[in-house]
């Protein structure tokens, strides 16, 4: 136990440090990217042992999974809203294209155990957008399940926009 607390310890100097270290009191204003993703990013084209004995054979329900998606489309806006205001847009801008989002789902937590986001071309080099986005799939609850890991992919409008038209 006294190994642990040292290590937290040790492990919350660093990040005091990490955070401090790097400003330099004689620059009014931050630079480069101002969110780091939480959730690690994987390959979809890496190899992936199965172990058979570990996870049964059921797979995730399609519409649950979708319906799971959808709760990230709040915190989704507020990225986008976010990099509107870092990119000295106005709120009615639209950040025109999809995204592509594919989630490694963990079937025994019900969450993303890794999340892979593509912009579009215009924005692809927006990392703070990115992570933005990344982070808010990664916190969503996903439906557990008995089977194996498996990759769900979304692709939705980066900003779908506030246009309501009403018939009356």
């Amino acid at each position: 136990m006294k190994a642990s607390k040292t290590a937290m310890g040790v492990f919350a100097a660093l990040m005091v440090v990490g955070a401090t270290g790097c400003k330099n009191p004689e620059i009014k204003q931050t630079r480069g990217r101002t969110v780091k993703a939480n959730i690690a990013e994987f390959d979809p084209n890496a190899d992936y042992v199965l172990d058979l004995d570990k996870y049964g054979s059921e797979r995730p329900d399609d519409y649950a999974v979708q319906m799971a998606f959808n709760q990230a489309f709040e915190p989704m806006d507020a990225c986008v809203m976010r990099a509107k205001k870092d990119m000295g847009l106005k709120d009615s801008a639209i950040l025109k294209g999809d995204i592509e989002v594919a989630v490694q789902l963990d079937p025994h937590k019900g969450k993303a155990a890794a999340v892979n986001a593509t912009l579009p071309k215009r924005y692809a080099k927006n990392e703070s957008l990115k992570d933005c986005l990344r982070n808010a799939v990664g916190e969503v609850e996903f439906p557990k399940y008995d089977g194996p890991p498996t990759v769900a992919e979304f692709s939705c409008e980066l900003d779908a926009g506030y246009d309501v038209e009403e018939d009356w």
